[in-house]
């Protein structure tokens, strides 16, 4: 019988040392960032601070370019929007026009979007596919025969025509959004509504679109601010100033004989505080519309 001896244990054991962590490793990249980030926000930023403080400006400072603020300040120029061109009768256009296209495209989209999201049936994908790539088609060489499409239809000139044509220019996009966004919600939810007893707008109205909410509120962001500030289009359809948004109003400032600048940039100021006011009444909705999906 042999026996084995074990060598006792030396009162010795190897640790491993840790590296000396560098003070400041890794932050100078950041700090590069940051300031690229801080750079191009200021930037972009220029032009809006510039417009928003010339607002209070006199013409002669405003040619002379004495300096970004006013010195003095003054409110002619917000006079001047409500007197020379009565901006604020254009204001309820461009709200029926937002509004009304805007609407018109969520339903429209959402009915579309839903059904194609949840259900398999011949012919889904070359719809999908349909919708999607209407918005490849550049709409300013779609300009002539769209004109005789409204006028065909007796539209022209008119709010109700304005108010179809903004709801089926922006229903690719809010389909595509909505769509993207419904094929990340999971069926449990609806399956278990469906063995309730649920019917199908049921389950619509009271399942998908409260789920839906940071969705609808992107896309309707998204599309009020795009109808908001169209001109093209609006310049195109309609003739009458009684049918004018706020955009050609403010073109009203040009005259033959000169051009009110510090009326029109008032002017610009107060159209640009109802799309900023609005995003920043939805901005969590928005977000969580715009990130929705990327982790399921």
């Amino acid at each position: 019988m042999t026996t084995t001896t074990r060598r006792p244990a030396t009162g010795t054991t190897s640790t491993m040392r840790a590296r000396p962590s560098r003070p400041g490793r890794g932050v100078w990249p950041r700090i590069a960032v940051y300031a690229f980030l801080a750079a191009v926000t200021a930037v972009s930023l220029t032009p809006t601070v510039w417009v928003m403080s010339s607002a209070f400006k006199t013409a002669f400072q405003i040619n002379s370019g004495s300096g970004l603020w006013p010195s003095p300040w003054t409110l002619q120029g917000f006079a001047d929007a409500f007197t020379e061109i009565h901006l604020h009768a254009y204001f309820g256009n461009s709200v029926l026009y937002a509004v009304g296209g805007t609407t018109g495209a969520l339903v429209a989209a959402f009915l579309a979007a839903y059904p194609l999201a949840r259900y398999s049936f011949r012919g889904r994908n070359a719809l999908v596919a349909t919708f999607s790539l209407a918005l490849a088609i550049p709409l300013v060489g779609l300009a002539t025969p769209l004109f005789f499409v409204v006028r065909s239809l007796e539209l022209f000139d008119s709010r109700l025509g304005l108010v179809i044509f903004y709801a089926a220019l922006e229903f690719p996009f809010t389909f595509i959004v909505l769509r993207s966004f419904l094929l990340s919600l999971p069926g449990e939810i609806e399956e278990a509504a469906v063995m309730d007893g649920a019917g199908y707008f049921t389950i619509v109205r009271r399942i998908v679109v409260p789920l839906s909410r940071p969705a609808i509120a992107t896309v309707c962001v998204v599309a009020f601010v795009k109808i908001w500030n169209e001109f093209y289009f609006a310049n195109l359809l309609t003739v009458s100033a009684d049918n004018h948004n706020v955009q050609l109003a403010l073109a009203g400032f040009k005259s033959q004989f000169g051009f009110n600048i510090t009326g029109a940039l008032a002017g610009a100021v107060l159209v640009m505080l109802v799309p900023i006011g609005l995003f920043l009444i939805l901005q969590r909705q928005v977000i969580a519309g715009l990130t929705a999906g990327a982790v399921k």
